[in-house]
């Protein structure tokens, strides 16, 4: 899902506040079942994803406390805000990766 109502209620306002201090960042991916998690892990295992990937029921995409954004030229300002703001980022391993 990549949808901001596949995060939790309380995530929402914040993920559309990051999002609008950086016009042309995309949202990618929200919420995932067990299923689409397992696949993903799989693709990544086998080396078929560019980004890291938790082993299912680990990853906090399956309860909505994470989602992964993308911005062309500005990513790395937008995880340095998520920091200040509180919130956890993938840094240079995952850089798409925003969650609390």
């Amino acid at each position: 899902m990549n949808s901001i109502t596949g995060l939790v209620p309380w995530l929402q306002p914040y993920c559309r506040w990051l999002l609008a201090q950086f016009p042309g960042a995309v949202l990618t991916s929200t919420r995932r079942t067990h299923a689409e998690q397992t696949r993903l892990y799989r693709r990544y295992l086998a080396g078929q994803h560019p980004y890291p990937v938790a082993p299912p029921g680990r990853s906090a995409h399956e309860s909505g406390l994470a989602f992964d954004a993308w911005h062309p030229t500005q990513l790395d300002e937008m995880g340095a805000l998520w920091q200040r703001m509180g919130g956890r980022w993938g840094g240079e391993r995952d850089r798409v990766h925003f969650g609390v």
